[in-house]
Protein backbone atom coordinates (compact mmCIF):
# COMPACT_ATOMS: atom_id res chain seq x y z
CA UNK A 1 0.00 0.00 0.00
CA UNK A 2 1.33 3.50 -0.74
CA UNK A 3 1.20 5.93 2.00
CA UNK A 4 1.45 9.45 1.07
CA UNK A 5 4.27 11.08 2.89
CA UNK A 6 3.20 14.19 5.05
CA UNK A 7 4.34 18.01 4.74
CA UNK A 8 7.41 18.20 2.73
CA UNK A 9 7.93 14.54 3.13
CA UNK A 10 8.99 15.23 6.96
CA UNK A 11 6.51 15.05 9.58
CA UNK A 12 7.05 16.28 13.27
CA UNK A 13 5.44 13.63 15.51
CA UNK A 14 6.70 13.27 19.49
CA UNK A 15 5.09 9.54 19.09
CA UNK A 16 7.05 8.41 16.60
CA UNK A 17 10.37 8.34 18.53
CA UNK A 18 11.52 4.65 19.15
CA UNK A 19 14.59 4.40 20.52
CA UNK A 20 16.63 0.47 20.75
CA UNK A 21 17.52 -1.03 24.05
CA UNK A 22 20.37 -3.49 22.68
CA UNK A 23 23.50 -2.81 24.80
CA UNK A 24 26.67 -2.60 23.09
CA UNK A 25 29.97 -3.43 24.51
CA UNK A 26 32.62 -0.89 25.56
CA UNK A 27 35.56 -1.56 23.65
CA UNK A 28 37.34 1.29 25.62
CA UNK A 29 36.96 -0.48 29.07
CA UNK A 30 38.01 -3.85 27.32
CA UNK A 31 34.68 -5.34 27.52
CA UNK A 32 35.18 -7.29 23.93
CA UNK A 33 33.62 -10.53 25.63
CA UNK A 34 30.41 -11.62 25.91
CA UNK A 35 28.58 -10.00 29.13
CA UNK A 36 26.38 -11.93 31.59
CA UNK A 37 23.24 -10.20 32.79
CA UNK A 38 23.24 -9.17 36.13
CA UNK A 39 20.31 -10.59 36.50
CA UNK A 40 20.61 -14.61 35.42
CA UNK A 41 17.38 -15.38 35.60
CA UNK A 42 15.61 -12.08 33.17
CA UNK A 43 15.85 -12.74 29.46
CA UNK A 44 15.34 -9.69 27.83
CA UNK A 45 13.87 -9.33 24.51
CA UNK A 46 16.31 -9.21 21.11
CA UNK A 47 14.14 -6.49 18.80
CA UNK A 48 15.31 -7.41 15.12
CA UNK A 49 14.77 -4.40 13.26
CA UNK A 50 14.85 -0.43 14.26
CA UNK A 51 10.42 -0.01 15.11
CA UNK A 52 8.68 2.99 13.22
CA UNK A 53 4.81 3.59 12.86
CA UNK A 54 3.85 4.67 9.47
CA UNK A 55 1.11 7.51 9.71
CA UNK A 56 -1.52 6.85 7.72
CA UNK A 57 -5.17 6.07 7.95
CA UNK A 58 -6.40 3.37 10.55
CA UNK A 59 -6.98 0.76 7.53
CA UNK A 60 -3.35 1.42 6.16
CA UNK A 61 -0.30 -1.15 7.11
CA UNK A 62 1.83 -0.89 9.48
CA UNK A 63 5.40 -1.92 9.14
CA UNK A 64 7.31 -2.03 12.56
CA UNK A 65 9.06 -4.97 14.74
CA UNK A 66 8.10 -5.03 18.63
CA UNK A 67 9.68 -2.38 20.45
CA UNK A 68 11.84 -3.22 23.44
CA UNK A 69 10.07 -3.21 27.01
CA UNK A 70 12.45 -0.54 27.68
CA UNK A 71 15.00 2.15 26.54
CA UNK A 72 17.96 2.77 28.37
CA UNK A 73 17.92 5.39 30.87
CA UNK A 74 20.42 7.60 29.73
CA UNK A 75 18.53 8.01 26.20
CA UNK A 76 16.92 11.33 25.65
CA UNK A 77 13.44 11.79 25.44
CA UNK A 78 13.53 13.53 21.90
CA UNK A 79 15.54 11.59 19.53
CA UNK A 80 16.42 13.31 16.52
CA UNK A 81 15.66 11.09 13.37
CA UNK A 82 14.44 11.04 10.26
CA UNK A 83 13.22 7.37 9.34
CA UNK A 84 12.48 5.42 5.82
CA UNK A 85 10.09 2.86 6.36
CA UNK A 86 9.49 0.68 3.38
CA UNK A 87 5.89 -0.86 3.26
CA UNK A 88 5.17 -4.12 1.46
CA UNK A 89 5.06 -4.58 -2.18
CA UNK A 90 4.64 -7.33 -4.54
CA UNK A 91 7.34 -8.89 -6.62
CA UNK A 92 5.75 -6.91 -9.70
CA UNK A 93 6.10 -3.59 -8.01
CA UNK A 94 8.25 -1.23 -6.47
CA UNK A 95 8.34 -0.63 -3.09
CA UNK A 96 7.17 2.37 -1.65
CA UNK A 97 9.25 4.53 0.92
CA UNK A 98 7.12 6.56 3.56
CA UNK A 99 9.00 9.59 4.67
CA UNK A 100 8.12 9.94 8.34
CA UNK A 101 10.15 11.81 11.06
CA UNK A 102 10.85 13.80 14.29
CA UNK A 103 13.43 16.07 14.97
CA UNK A 104 14.10 17.53 18.46
CA UNK A 105 14.48 21.40 19.05
CA UNK A 106 18.07 22.68 17.78
CA UNK A 107 18.85 18.75 16.75
CA UNK A 108 20.11 17.71 13.65
CA UNK A 109 19.00 14.63 11.89
CA UNK A 110 21.46 11.55 12.68
CA UNK A 111 23.41 9.73 10.34
CA UNK A 112 22.99 5.58 9.35
CA UNK A 113 25.79 4.10 11.57
CA UNK A 114 24.99 6.41 14.59
CA UNK A 115 24.72 4.80 18.02
CA UNK A 116 20.86 6.01 18.88
CA UNK A 117 21.25 9.25 21.24
CA UNK A 118 24.55 10.15 20.23
CA UNK A 119 25.61 12.75 17.45
CA UNK A 120 28.94 11.93 17.77
CA UNK A 121 30.96 10.15 14.67
CA UNK A 122 30.68 6.52 14.27
CA UNK A 123 32.92 4.37 15.05
CA UNK A 124 35.12 2.23 13.32
CA UNK A 125 32.42 -0.33 13.09
CA UNK A 126 29.28 0.30 14.13
CA UNK A 127 29.74 -2.07 17.47
CA UNK A 128 32.15 -3.21 20.27
CA UNK A 129 33.59 -6.01 18.28
CA UNK A 130 36.59 -6.05 17.65
CA UNK A 131 38.80 -4.50 14.73
CA UNK A 132 42.32 -5.92 15.34
CA UNK A 133 43.54 -9.49 16.30
CA UNK A 134 44.72 -9.90 19.84
CA UNK A 135 45.07 -12.11 22.68
CA UNK A 136 41.92 -10.55 24.31
CA UNK A 137 39.92 -11.21 21.21
CA UNK A 138 40.02 -14.90 21.09
CA UNK A 139 37.16 -15.28 23.71
CA UNK A 140 35.42 -12.86 21.88
CA UNK A 141 35.30 -15.45 18.42
CA UNK A 142 34.87 -18.52 20.45
CA UNK A 143 31.84 -17.23 22.42
CA UNK A 144 30.54 -15.97 19.20
CA UNK A 145 30.91 -19.08 17.10
CA UNK A 146 29.08 -20.93 20.05
CA UNK A 147 26.47 -18.52 19.69
CA UNK A 148 26.02 -19.23 16.04
CA UNK A 149 26.38 -23.21 16.94
CA UNK A 150 23.47 -23.39 19.87
CA UNK A 151 21.49 -22.12 16.97
CA UNK A 152 21.95 -24.09 14.72
CA UNK A 153 22.10 -27.25 16.86
CA UNK A 154 18.68 -25.81 18.49
CA UNK A 155 17.29 -25.38 15.24
CA UNK A 156 18.05 -29.40 13.65
CA UNK A 157 16.49 -30.62 16.52
CA UNK A 158 13.33 -28.52 16.56
CA UNK A 159 12.64 -29.02 12.97
CA UNK A 160 13.72 -32.62 13.32
CA UNK A 161 11.61 -33.05 16.37
CA UNK A 162 8.42 -31.78 14.07
CA UNK A 163 9.26 -33.07 10.53
CA UNK A 164 9.15 -36.78 10.29
CA UNK A 165 10.21 -39.22 7.52
CA UNK A 166 6.36 -39.34 6.11
CA UNK A 167 6.70 -35.23 6.30
CA UNK A 168 9.60 -35.27 4.31
CA UNK A 169 7.76 -37.60 1.83
CA UNK A 170 4.57 -35.83 2.04
CA UNK A 171 6.68 -32.60 1.10
CA UNK A 172 8.40 -34.17 -2.23
CA UNK A 173 11.60 -35.22 -0.73
CA UNK A 174 13.33 -38.90 -0.54
CA UNK A 175 12.50 -39.57 3.31
CA UNK A 176 16.55 -40.55 3.91
CA UNK A 177 17.57 -37.20 3.31
CA UNK A 178 15.98 -36.21 7.06
CA UNK A 179 18.76 -39.30 8.42
CA UNK A 180 21.23 -36.91 6.47
CA UNK A 181 19.88 -34.32 8.91
CA UNK A 182 20.49 -35.96 11.51
CA UNK A 183 24.24 -36.39 10.08
CA UNK A 184 24.31 -32.63 10.11
CA UNK A 185 22.49 -31.73 13.41
CA UNK A 186 24.86 -34.28 15.12
CA UNK A 187 28.02 -32.07 13.61
CA UNK A 188 26.61 -29.06 15.45
CA UNK A 189 26.03 -30.56 18.84
CA UNK A 190 29.48 -31.96 18.63
CA UNK A 191 30.91 -28.42 17.51
CA UNK A 192 28.64 -27.15 20.52
CA UNK A 193 30.73 -29.66 22.92
CA UNK A 194 33.89 -29.26 21.45
CA UNK A 195 34.13 -24.86 21.85
CA UNK A 196 32.19 -25.28 24.79
CA UNK A 197 35.05 -27.44 26.25
CA UNK A 198 37.75 -25.16 24.53
CA UNK A 199 36.08 -22.06 26.16
CA UNK A 200 35.88 -23.31 29.67
CA UNK A 201 39.64 -24.92 29.36
CA UNK A 202 41.25 -21.89 28.11
CA UNK A 203 39.49 -19.47 30.54
CA UNK A 204 37.49 -21.03 32.62
CA UNK A 205 34.29 -22.17 33.64
CA UNK A 206 31.61 -20.06 33.37
CA UNK A 207 32.66 -18.39 30.17
CA UNK A 208 31.20 -20.17 27.63
CA UNK A 209 27.85 -18.40 26.34
CA UNK A 210 24.72 -20.49 26.93
CA UNK A 211 22.11 -21.27 24.39
CA UNK A 212 19.51 -18.63 23.63
CA UNK A 213 15.89 -18.73 23.62
CA UNK A 214 14.56 -19.10 19.50
CA UNK A 215 11.86 -18.14 17.14
CA UNK A 216 11.79 -20.61 14.38
CA UNK A 217 8.95 -20.33 11.48
CA UNK A 218 9.13 -24.31 11.11
CA UNK A 219 5.70 -24.43 8.62
CA UNK A 220 6.77 -26.14 6.02
CA UNK A 221 9.67 -29.42 5.08
CA UNK A 222 10.44 -26.88 2.50
CA UNK A 223 10.63 -24.22 4.64
CA UNK A 224 13.20 -26.03 6.77
CA UNK A 225 15.48 -26.78 3.94
CA UNK A 226 15.69 -23.11 2.83
CA UNK A 227 16.17 -21.76 6.14
CA UNK A 228 18.96 -24.38 6.94
CA UNK A 229 20.66 -23.31 3.70
CA UNK A 230 20.55 -19.52 4.52
CA UNK A 231 22.24 -20.34 8.30
CA UNK A 232 24.79 -23.13 6.79
CA UNK A 233 25.84 -20.50 4.39
CA UNK A 234 26.01 -17.64 7.18
CA UNK A 235 27.95 -20.29 8.75
CA UNK A 236 30.47 -20.00 6.37
CA UNK A 237 30.86 -16.57 6.00
CA UNK A 238 31.07 -15.89 9.84
CA UNK A 239 33.22 -18.39 10.53
CA UNK A 240 35.37 -16.90 7.04
CA UNK A 241 35.27 -13.54 8.56
CA UNK A 242 36.26 -14.28 12.46
CA UNK A 243 39.30 -16.12 11.75
CA UNK A 244 41.31 -12.98 10.71
CA UNK A 245 40.39 -12.04 14.37
CA UNK A 246 41.82 -15.11 15.98
CA UNK A 247 45.36 -14.44 17.27
CA UNK A 248 46.06 -17.83 18.72
CA UNK A 249 46.62 -21.16 16.21
CA UNK A 250 45.23 -23.16 17.23
CA UNK A 251 42.07 -22.14 17.43
CA UNK A 252 42.50 -21.07 14.29
CA UNK A 253 42.88 -24.00 12.92
CA UNK A 254 40.18 -24.99 15.18
CA UNK A 255 37.75 -22.30 13.47
CA UNK A 256 39.02 -23.39 10.17
CA UNK A 257 38.25 -27.18 10.31
CA UNK A 258 34.56 -26.05 11.50
CA UNK A 259 34.52 -23.41 8.47
CA UNK A 260 34.70 -26.33 5.98
CA UNK A 261 32.60 -28.46 7.51
CA UNK A 262 29.74 -26.14 7.64
CA UNK A 263 30.61 -25.12 3.90
CA UNK A 264 29.65 -29.29 2.86
CA UNK A 265 26.57 -28.67 5.01
CA UNK A 266 25.55 -25.52 2.49
CA UNK A 267 26.89 -27.26 -1.18
CA UNK A 268 23.99 -30.28 -0.13
CA UNK A 269 21.46 -27.96 1.06
CA UNK A 270 21.95 -25.82 -2.17
CA UNK A 271 21.87 -29.10 -4.14
CA UNK A 272 18.39 -30.74 -2.03
CA UNK A 273 16.48 -26.76 -2.18
CA UNK A 274 15.51 -26.35 -5.36
CA UNK A 275 12.71 -23.74 -6.94
CA UNK A 276 11.02 -23.47 -10.09
CA UNK A 277 12.11 -20.38 -12.42
CA UNK A 278 10.27 -19.72 -15.26
CA UNK A 279 8.89 -23.35 -15.46
CA UNK A 280 12.72 -24.65 -15.04
CA UNK A 281 13.63 -26.53 -11.99
CA UNK A 282 16.53 -24.23 -10.75
CA UNK A 283 18.67 -23.98 -7.76
CA UNK A 284 21.81 -22.75 -5.87
CA UNK A 285 24.76 -24.54 -7.41
CA UNK A 286 26.11 -26.64 -4.63
CA UNK A 287 29.41 -24.47 -5.19
CA UNK A 288 28.23 -21.60 -6.62
CA UNK A 289 31.33 -19.73 -6.34
CA UNK A 290 35.16 -19.63 -6.65
CA UNK A 291 35.38 -17.95 -2.99
CA UNK A 292 33.19 -17.75 -0.51
CA UNK A 293 31.94 -14.06 1.20
CA UNK A 294 33.50 -13.47 4.70
CA UNK A 295 31.55 -10.86 6.76
CA UNK A 296 32.28 -9.38 9.90
CA UNK A 297 30.21 -9.59 13.23
CA UNK A 298 27.17 -7.22 13.02
CA UNK A 299 26.14 -8.35 9.36
CA UNK A 300 26.34 -11.88 10.76
CA UNK A 301 24.08 -11.21 14.18
CA UNK A 302 22.17 -8.77 12.07
CA UNK A 303 21.12 -12.19 9.96
CA UNK A 304 20.75 -14.20 13.17
CA UNK A 305 18.62 -11.67 15.35
CA UNK A 306 15.23 -12.89 13.64
CA UNK A 307 15.59 -15.95 14.85
CA UNK A 308 17.01 -15.01 18.56
CA UNK A 309 13.69 -14.15 21.42
CA UNK A 310 16.12 -13.58 23.95
CA UNK A 311 19.21 -14.30 25.49
CA UNK A 312 20.62 -14.50 29.10
CA UNK A 313 23.97 -12.67 28.34
CA UNK A 314 23.65 -9.60 26.23
CA UNK A 315 24.87 -10.20 22.68
CA UNK A 316 27.90 -7.80 22.02
CA UNK A 317 26.79 -6.10 18.88
CA UNK A 318 23.73 -3.90 17.71
CA UNK A 319 21.75 -5.94 14.51
CA UNK A 320 22.10 -3.59 11.66
CA UNK A 321 17.89 -2.59 10.14
CA UNK A 322 16.72 -5.32 8.10
CA UNK A 323 17.02 -5.38 4.37
CA UNK A 324 14.27 -7.05 2.21
CA UNK A 325 14.27 -7.21 -1.70
CA UNK A 326 11.45 -7.41 -3.25
CA UNK A 327 12.48 -9.44 -5.87
CA UNK A 328 15.12 -11.31 -4.37
CA UNK A 329 16.16 -13.91 -7.02
CA UNK A 330 17.13 -12.36 -10.16
CA UNK A 331 19.72 -12.05 -12.70
CA UNK A 332 22.92 -9.46 -13.18
CA UNK A 333 21.60 -5.92 -13.74
CA UNK A 334 18.15 -6.51 -13.08
CA UNK A 335 16.34 -3.33 -11.12
CA UNK A 336 15.51 -4.01 -7.36
CA UNK A 337 13.32 -2.52 -5.09
CA UNK A 338 14.59 -1.83 -1.42
CA UNK A 339 12.46 -2.49 1.64
CA UNK A 340 13.78 -1.57 4.60
CA UNK A 341 14.22 1.02 7.79
CA UNK A 342 17.01 3.49 8.61
CA UNK A 343 18.08 7.03 9.80
CA UNK A 344 19.00 9.06 7.09
CA UNK A 345 19.11 12.88 6.38
CA UNK A 346 17.51 14.98 3.90
CA UNK A 347 20.76 15.31 2.30
CA UNK A 348 21.11 11.43 1.81
CA UNK A 349 17.56 11.54 0.71
CA UNK A 350 18.40 13.99 -2.36
CA UNK A 351 21.37 13.91 -3.29
CA UNK A 352 22.12 11.28 -6.17
CA UNK A 353 24.56 8.53 -5.02
CA UNK A 354 24.62 9.42 -0.82
CA UNK A 355 22.97 5.69 -0.59
CA UNK A 356 24.51 2.58 -2.11
CA UNK A 357 23.96 -0.69 -2.46
CA UNK A 358 26.83 -2.15 -2.15
CA UNK A 359 26.66 -6.01 -3.64
CA UNK A 360 29.72 -8.64 -1.62
CA UNK A 361 30.17 -11.69 -3.58
CA UNK A 362 33.59 -13.73 -2.74
CA UNK A 363 36.27 -10.81 -2.14
CA UNK A 364 35.06 -8.52 -4.37
CA UNK A 365 32.05 -6.05 -4.20
CA UNK A 366 30.62 -3.44 -6.36
CA UNK A 367 28.54 -0.69 -5.39
CA UNK A 368 25.43 0.69 -7.24
CA UNK A 369 23.64 4.35 -6.38
CA UNK A 370 20.14 4.06 -4.58
CA UNK A 371 17.39 5.65 -6.46
CA UNK A 372 14.66 7.42 -4.31
CA UNK A 373 12.16 8.86 -6.64
CA UNK A 374 8.56 10.07 -5.21
CA UNK A 375 5.32 7.85 -6.77
CA UNK A 376 4.04 11.06 -9.36
CA UNK A 377 -0.06 9.52 -8.73
CA UNK A 378 0.51 8.74 -4.85
CA UNK A 379 3.06 10.84 -3.87
CA UNK A 380 4.95 7.57 -2.10
CA UNK A 381 8.84 7.65 -2.30
CA UNK A 382 9.94 4.28 -4.33
CA UNK A 383 13.85 2.99 -3.31
CA UNK A 384 15.72 0.30 -5.99
CA UNK A 385 19.26 -0.30 -7.27
CA UNK A 386 21.03 -2.09 -9.60
CA UNK A 387 22.56 -5.71 -9.68
CA UNK A 388 25.64 -5.79 -11.02
CA UNK A 389 27.58 -7.84 -13.10
CA UNK A 390 29.02 -10.78 -10.62
CA UNK A 391 29.55 -13.10 -13.39
CA UNK A 392 30.61 -16.77 -11.50
CA UNK A 393 28.61 -16.19 -8.31
CA UNK A 394 24.96 -16.91 -7.49
CA UNK A 395 24.59 -15.25 -4.10
CA UNK A 396 25.30 -11.76 -3.53
CA UNK A 397 25.46 -10.26 -0.28
CA UNK A 398 23.66 -6.66 -0.12
CA UNK A 399 24.07 -3.74 1.73
CA UNK A 400 22.56 0.15 2.08
CA UNK A 401 25.24 2.20 2.79
CA UNK A 402 25.30 6.20 3.37
CA UNK A 403 28.85 6.15 1.68
CA UNK A 404 30.42 5.21 -1.26
CA UNK A 405 33.39 2.77 0.13
CA UNK A 406 34.26 -0.82 0.99
CA UNK A 407 32.08 -2.54 3.42
CA UNK A 408 34.76 -4.34 5.44
CA UNK A 409 35.60 -6.91 8.22
CA UNK A 410 36.70 -3.93 10.09
CA UNK A 411 34.45 -1.21 8.82
CA UNK A 412 30.80 -1.03 8.35
CA UNK A 413 29.45 1.85 10.22
CA UNK A 414 28.39 3.38 7.13
CA UNK A 415 26.03 0.40 7.02
CA UNK A 416 22.16 1.44 6.70
CA UNK A 417 20.71 -1.64 6.99
CA UNK A 418 21.27 -5.51 5.67
CA UNK A 419 22.58 -7.96 4.83
CA UNK A 420 20.02 -9.52 2.81
CA UNK A 421 20.96 -11.99 -0.18
CA UNK A 422 20.33 -11.90 -3.90
CA UNK A 423 20.46 -14.97 -5.78
CA UNK A 424 21.00 -15.55 -9.43
CA UNK A 425 19.62 -19.29 -10.05
CA UNK A 426 20.64 -21.75 -12.68
CA UNK A 427 19.23 -24.65 -14.23
CA UNK A 428 19.72 -27.89 -11.28
CA UNK A 429 22.80 -29.65 -12.26
CA UNK A 430 23.46 -31.69 -9.46
CA UNK A 431 20.55 -33.58 -7.56
CA UNK A 432 19.73 -35.62 -4.32
CA UNK A 433 18.57 -39.03 -4.62
CA UNK A 434 19.24 -42.20 -2.75
CA UNK A 435 19.17 -46.16 -4.18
Amino acid sequence: MLVKSLASLFVLAASASVTLARPVANPEAGELEFMRRQDAGASAPIPTDVAVTIMSAPSATEVAAPAPSSAPSSAPSTEPSVTVAASPASASQQPDVVITGQTAAGGQPTTGGQTNGTTSAPPATSSGAPTTPGPSTDLFVLNYALTLEHLESTFYKTALAKFSAADFQSAGFDPAIRDQFLTVQSHEDIHVTTLTSVIESTFGAGNAVPACEYNFALDTVSGFIATAAALERTGVQAYTGAIKFISTDSVKTAGAAIATVEGRHSAILNAISTTKVNGVVSNVNPIPGAFDTPLGFTPVFSIAAPFIKACPFTLPVVPFPSLTLATPIGKFGDNVGLLFTATLTDAQLTTPGALQCAFLFGLAQKRTPVTITTDKATGGMLANCQSPDATGFQELMVFVTNADRDVSLSDDAHVVAGPTTFTVLEKTKVSVKTA
